[in-house]
């Protein structure tokens, strides 16, 4: 469930930047806006790249990752020059650089691009590297298993 700690912390976070009306995970949302559940802009969506995970134990389920979680600043506009985005792409940055959630590390900003597929919609991508970290303690039970051998006497294994 750590993901989803990490979801809701920083949706929590991008909820309250002024002017934000939609924040959701990511399902690439501007490319089916026909079949889509409408929005409103500005909108952020949050996605997680694959990550490599590696264990860290052999007594407990425990991982340790590196993620890379991606935010599509989306902003939509008729105007031939809108740069009220870059303000909304500060203001993003400003919000989730070096923030911890769970028990993930620090989001890291690494990327910034923007995306122009999409009619009169600026989609301002931004990556942020973070060290994840999957904890569960082992729940292994050890059974008894009994039979009977061929004489009749109780074997346990």
């Amino acid at each position: 469930m750590s993901k989803l700690t990490l979801y809701n912390g920083i949706k929590a976070d991008l909820e309250a930047i002024t002017g934000i009306k939609h924040v959701a995970l990511w399902r690439n949302q501007l490319e089916r806006e026909v079949q889509e559940i409408p929005f409103l802009y500005p909108a952020i969506f949050v996605e997680f790249l694959p990550s490599n995970y590696q264990d860290k134990g052999n007594k407990a389920l425990s991982q340790q990752y590196d993620m890379i979680v991606r935010l599509h600043i989306c902003f939509e506009s008729y105007k031939d020059e809108d740069t009220e985005i870059l303000t909304l792409v500060d203001n993003v940055w400003q919000t989730v650089h070096k923030k911890q959630y769970g028990t993930f590390g620090q989001l890291l900003r690494r990327n910034e691009e923007q995306n122009f597929d999409h009619s009169n919609i600026q989609d301002y991508i931004q990556d942020y590297s973070t060290l994840g970290n999957d904890n569960k303690t082992s729940t292994l039970v050890s059974h008894t298993v009994t039979d009977l051998d061929t004489n009749g006497s109780t074997i346990s294994f």
